[in-house]
């Protein structure tokens, strides 16, 4: 284990309860809950099956996911922050039901509960990160555009869904009149405005963790907007030679989110390693494998099968 290793005590609790839901009817399952029918959910499903583990789909948006969920001996959830921008706001509305009964039943979850509420409230990460001693950048205000002051933030900075994902929806303003101009046109959800942290290498550094443990670092270059995405025709090249201080950082922030699995973005500042998103969901495509130069679902899928296995011996 990485990061977050779990005590012997804490793994027998979670067998013994796992030994009498499986006592009361039904075969032990792993739910992989899903919203957004991503290639990387199909993969992850089928890579836990290929390390001998039982695994089963769940749409989050159907009228019966909270129950299939809590028919399974364990979760790992893949819903999105970004769910609200494809209409899957049920899904959003769900989890933590979900989060909250299964951890009342001792349904283990991966990342644990917790992690979640940090993936879809941007400022609660930022803040909770900062709090932990972590370099993050500023808060600004957060609200819905109606409720937004232009003329209070200081510029430039960064607007953003506070629950979202992808770069929807978001901005680099210089100027109140240029935010006041994108939230004019912005739906009305609410945004964070955040301090506006510049690239000087000219990259943002995307380390992913897997048991709390970076697995995965590589270079995402800066579009010509100003902002980072693979959508915007950003790239990906390998970084060797990144500084343990960043990798260092991003193994605290996984501590302290309890993002167990997962990945965060980061810009090497003046004041060092500066943590500007984490996410409990990580996204890959088909043809990520070759690109990144690892396949980032098999890594993810053996972590959760070596925890099944650990909870269901043979």
């Amino acid at each position: 284990m990485g990061a977050h290793g779990r005590d012997g005590r804490d793994e027998r609790s979670e067998r013994d309860r796992s030994s009498a839901r499986t006592r009361d009817g039904g075969n032990p399952m792993i739910g992989v809950l899903y919203e957004s029918d991503e290639w990387s959910d199909r993969k992850l499903a089928a890579e836990i099956e290929a390390c001998d583990a039982p695994v089963r789909l769940v749409n989050m948006e159907g009228e019966a996911a909270e129950e299939e969920a809590l028919a399974c001996e364990m979760l790992v959830s893949r819903v999105f922050a970004s769910a609200q921008f494809r209409g899957h706001e049920a899904s959003l509305e769900r989890m933590p039901r979900v989060i909250r009964a299964a951890e009342e039943r001792g349904i283990p979850l991966v990342n644990p509960g917790r992690a979640h509420f940090f993936e879809v409230d941007k400022r609660l990460a930022t803040e909770t990160l900062a709090a932990a001693g972590l370099v993050t950048p500023a808060v600004y205000a957060c609200g819905t555009p109606a409720e937004l002051d232009p003329e209070s933030l200081s510029y430039p900075c960064v607007v953003k869904p506070n629950c979202g994902g992808r770069t929807t929806c978001t901005a680099i303003v210089r100027s109140a009149a240029e935010a006041r101009a994108f939230l004019a046109e912005a739906p009305a959800i609410v945004f964070i405005a955040q301090e506006y942290v510049e690239p000087a290498r000219g990259f943002l550094t995307r380390v992913e963790v897997v048991d709390g443990a970076c697995a995965l670092v590589v270079k995402r270059s800066v579009a010509d907007n100003g902002l980072s995405a693979y959508r915007f025709g950003s790239t990906y090249a390998a970084y060797p030679d990144v500084p343990r201080a960043v990798t260092d950082a991003a193994e605290r922030a996984s501590a302290a989110l309890s993002i167990e699995l997962g990945s965060f973005d980061v810009i090497e500042s003046d004041r060092g390693p500066c943590i500007i998103d984490a996410n409990s969901v990580s996204n890959v495509s088909e043809d990520c494998t070759e690109l990144l130069g690892m396949d980032l679902m098999r890594a993810h899928a053996e972590a959760v099968a070596r925890r099944w296995h650990r909870l269901h011996p043979a």
